[in-house]
């Protein structure tokens, strides 16, 4: 518990050492904030807020305790997986293509986040109503891979950004599956992942490019206002321009492909982007971390427009390629695999209907 204490203490110096000092940092050449280079955006903070904490955006100092314990705690959960990964995945038989995935996933905050939940209005902290007549996707539960019996409703085109709605083609897997687009980190908006958690950021005086590393696509983004895409031609990331407000690095986009949806979580995909509006906002808080803000809005969606906020913290590294090409080579197989499994329940069951394999 005295180590627990501690902890807690040198993370509210450190806090308070980074807000005393959030005015105090370098400048690139043109003057301007200098967020050039490589940050994290892990953050344990809830995208939605918990119900028990009503309209309360912060946490009390007992409860920020309490989530530093549990980031300590699950960090060495994660130690132990990784201890024996061997034994439970390479010595050990097991069905399930997802295991040697565990010991990866990385929820500790760089720049600690002391709100209750990353949305912060709606007051409630939570995802606003639903227009009438607007479509919810859900992915199917994991042990139902491929939605056997419809187990989720198959809606198309499929928006999800995990799982499949069905096995039978590669159109009705979601879109991170097929490597297209990574919604949970590149956009539209950023959020953190379970891992991958890891952005470069480059600004010359021209343009701005944002790269995740989860993901296939650099956004580059236009300073100004310039001759863009016409506006019926809509895509994954949108048509984006910037601007600095004074030190505040300000992202607007729009024009994003109906195929997307307007908010994305693991297991659901609300709505459809086509008449979002994103804007995107980066403040600089000393020399190792940022504020990012992102507000929503979507009348087409939602009743209300919806603001996030959550941390950059300067990365100590480099990213890396995401060796996933776009459509997602490994899909013979997967749907390969997927009729032979269906031929082998064909074969037990006794049923003549043959799998074409």
């Amino acid at each position: 518990m005295k180590k627990f204490f501690f902890l807690f203490i040198v993370t509210l110096l450190v806090i308070g050492t980074v807000y005393s000092q959030e005015n105090l940092f370098l400048r690139d050449e043109f003057g301007n904030p200098d967020i050039n280079g490589f940050w994290n955006f892990n953050d344990a903070t809830p995208f939605e807020r918990p119900k028990r904490f009503g309209t309360r955006e912060f946490l009390s100092s007992i409860e920020l305790e309490e989530k530093i314990k549990n980031t300590l705690g699950a960090e060495k959960a994660r130690e132990r997986r990784e201890a024996d990964l061997s034994d439970r995945v390479i010595a050990t038989p097991t069905s399930n293509p997802g295991a040697y995935n565990d010991f990866w996933s990385d929820y500790e905050d760089g720049f600690l986040n002391t709100r209750t939940s990353i949305i912060v209005f709606p007051e409630d902290g939570r995802i606003p109503a639903i227009r009438e007549g607007v479509s919810t996707q859900l992915s199917p539960p994991h042990a139902n891979g491929c939605n056997t019996n419809n187990v989720v409703s198959v809606l198309r085109p499929v928006r999800i950004s995990f799982g499949a709605l069905s096995c039978d083609r590669p159109e009705d897997f979601s879109l991170a599956s097929r490597c297209l687009f990574f919604p949970q980190t590149t956009g539209p908006y950023i959020k953190a992942n379970s891992y991958n958690n890891n952005i470069q950021i480059v600004v010359t005086n021209d343009y701005v490019v944002l790269y995740s590393e989860l993901g296939n696509d650099p956004r580059i983004i236009p300073f100004g206002a310039r001759p863009g895409p016409h506006n019926e031609i809509d895509t994954w990331t949108g048509n984006s321009t910037a601007r600095w407000d004074d030190d505040v690095l300000v992202v607007e986009t729009k024009n994003f492909s109906d195929k997307l949806a307007s908010i994305f979580m693991r297991m659901i995909a609300i709505g459809s982007a086509e008449e979002m509006i994103l804007t995107e906002k980066f403040t600089k808080k000393g020399e190792g971390a940022l504020v990012y803000e992102f507000v929503i809005s979507d009348p087409g969606t939602f009743e209300s427009k919806i603001h996030g906020i959550t941390h950059f913290s300067r990365l100590d590294g480099v990213i890396y390629e995401f060796a996933c090409h776009e459509g997602n080579y490994a899909f013979a197989n997967i749907l390969r695999a997927a009729r032979l499994r269906e031929l082998e329940q064909n074969i037990n069951s006794g049923s003549s209907k043959k799998a074409d394999i």
